[in-house]
């Protein structure tokens, strides 16, 4: 379910690196599909915080987001590092 967004940003920002169009758009682009895919994760992770489970289920939920939040940042910001790269504005 988390891995599902992840894999998804991942794949989508790959697509705008590999793209030929500027810099700027792709940055916002990338940007654009982060804070998508961040709020994806997170409105999944109210949906199953309102679910009549135990305690430790909600916890492991808990703690499965906010790993996949955790990748997900470290990925966006080395998505935009490595454009920056690419077009030499780093």
């Amino acid at each position: 379910m988390f891995k599902d967004s992840v894999e998804a940003f991942g794949d989508a920002a790959r697509d705008e690196l590999i793209c030929d169009g500027s810099y700027r758009l792709a940055r916002a682009n990338i940007a654009k599909l982060y804070r998508a895919r961040k709020a994806e994760i997170e409105t999944m992770l109210e949906a199953y915080s309102r679910r009549p489970w135990p305690a430790e289920h909600h916890a492991g939920v808990r703690e499965v987001a906010e790993h996949a939040l955790a990748v997900l940042d470290l990925l966006y910001r080395d998505f935009r590092r490595h454009l920056a790269m690419l077009h030499r504005k780093g």
